[in-house]
């Protein structure tokens, strides 16, 4: 059955003028066939379900921050979480939805009085991505104020976190086809002062990164070292392949200034290629892939 002939979508508005290039953090990718914008966790359930049934490819999509889409695009559906915000508190413990963002959880963290998210601070990602990434900053991860995790994968499932295989940008989610839906947080009692005052601590470090369109890290820092190091000590910084350049701030960055997610890709090969030749490490991306992309040098 194709999507078109499916009953229980044709309802649900699809947005067939989708590009990647306006909806991820390097502002790069073509067309899909359409996203979906789910407005509640029975709808974000539903499409899921209806997509699978109709054997469409399809991925689902938050802020779009550690994203390479290709220039191609993508040769199915996107599920987007951006209406997914629903967020709750429970004792000390908040219930977030995927679509929620990192701004949005840190404000009703202040509000009530709830710390041990701050770290989070200026990843300009939603709850759900960073829990699939397992994503964080300066050595702390999400994993570390996860209670559990509720995903769809045909059926409703709840994970408390010892069975979610957190580890160096990874959860047991990247493995599996399913969608996030809600995370469950662990935080502690604090004075809405001393958690605004621990945001702006945050900022303020994270200040120094290298502006401009990226998707922050592009590698995997290998175990016990620096991958920006890695890349500086090789020379690269300022490495450029047409309008994509290595930040000469920060070597684990890399910075679009055009429109061909091609450069991207084919600089990130040409990093791994040179880190291997001069120092026999194989740097492991931490960017997701989306769609085709020719392994040759353009």
């Amino acid at each position: 059955m194709s999507v078109s002939d499916n009953s229980a979508l044709r309802g649900i508005y699809c947005d067939k003028n989708f590009t990647f290039c306006n909806n991820t953090t390097f502002g790069l990718g073509g067309k899909c066939k359409g996203a979906y914008y789910p407005r509640s966790i029975k709808e974000a359930a539903l499409i899921f379900e209806n997509l699978k049934n109709c054997d469409e490819e399809f991925l689902v999509l938050g802020a779009g921050s550690d994203i390479l889409a290709s220039d191609d695009g993508f040769n199915g559906y996107v599920i987007h979480t951006k209406y997914l915000k629903n967020i709750s508190v429970c004792g000390n413990k908040v219930i977030s939805e995927s679509g929620v963002s990192v701004r949005e959880l840190l404000k009703f963290c202040i509000d009530n009085s709830l710390s041990g998210a701050e770290f989070l601070a200026g990843i300009p990602a939603t709850i759900g991505g960073l829990t699939y990434m397992n994503g964080g900053a300066m050595g702390t991860s999400i994993a570390d104020i996860i209670a559990s995790v509720t995903i769809f994968d045909g059926k409703l499932k709840n994970f408390a976190k010892n069975l979610c295989e957190f580890g160096n940008k990874h959860s047991i989610m990247r493995n599996i086809n399913c969608i996030i839906l809600k995370v469950e947080l662990c935080l502690n009692k604090a004075d809405g002062k001393n958690i605004k005052d621990n945001i702006a601590r945050t900022l303020k470090l994270r200040s120094g990164q290298p502006k401009g369109k990226s998707c922050g890290c592009v590698f995997k820092n290998p175990e016990g070292r620096s991958a920006g190091e890695i890349i500086d000590g090789c020379g690269l910084k300022g490495k450029s392949v047409g309008d994509a350049f290595v930040s000469s701030e920060h070597a684990n960055f890399i910075i679009n200034k055009g429109s061909r997610a091609s450069d991207v890709y084919n600089l990130i090969k040409l990093v791994k290629e040179t880190v291997y030749s001069k120092t026999g490490i194989n740097l492991c991306e931490e960017v997701v892939y989306i769609g085709d992309f020719n392994d040759s040098f353009s």
